[in-house]
């Protein structure tokens, strides 16, 4: 129970959890540059802290709590250095439900474009990953990265530019 009293249904946890949990999971892991378990521990950790949170004050922005308290326990998490090797066939059996890319692209290209991805500035991958992979608004991703809507447009903008020019050459 929070401060005021008031709890979250636990309905209304599960659905948060089926929404957010593989999102934040794809976001955590790329952050921790395939670290799954350090995935695993900063998503499990951020939704405890949101049993904790008052709905009341969260409630109309929770997508950009969720990821902004994850990018924060990331963000400790590597401080203290903390990593673990990692293993892409952990991610397969987490990841079941098809994402729209895979159903777009074959591997071969996916492959291409992720490598592409890697070559963006953290700044660009953070961005374009919460816009694409998370579905955040620019108002969200601006809340979670700190940064304003205009530098989030801005640098979705080089992103796309950037891996674009990119596709061209290859």
């Amino acid at each position: 129970m929070t401060e005021s009293g008031s709890t979250w249904p636990a309905e209304a946890i599960n659905a948060l959890v089926d929404r957010y949990e593989r999102p934040l999971l794809a976001y955590a892991g790329r952050m921790l540059g395939g670290d799954w378990q350090g995935a695993q521990d900063a998503v499990q950790e951020t939704f405890l802290r949101l049993c904790r949170e008052d709905p009341a004050k969260i409630e109309s922005r929770v997508a950009a709590w969720l990821f902004s308290v994850c990018r924060t326990r990331v963000i400790d998490m590597q401080r203290t250095n903390h990593s673990t090797p990692f293993d892409s066939s952990q991610i397969s059996v987490a990841d079941k439900s098809p994402d729209v890319s895979d159903s777009v692209i074959n591997a071969e290209d996916r492959d291409q474009l992720y490598g592409l991805v890697e070559k963006l500035t953290n700044r660009q991958q953070e961005v374009l990953r919460l816009r694409l992979q998370a579905g955040l608004s620019y108002r969200e991703i601006a809340e979670v990265t700190g940064l304003t809507i205009g530098n989030v447009g801005f640098h979705l903008h080089a992103a796309v530019r950037n891996l674009r020019d990119s596709l061209a050459v290859n």
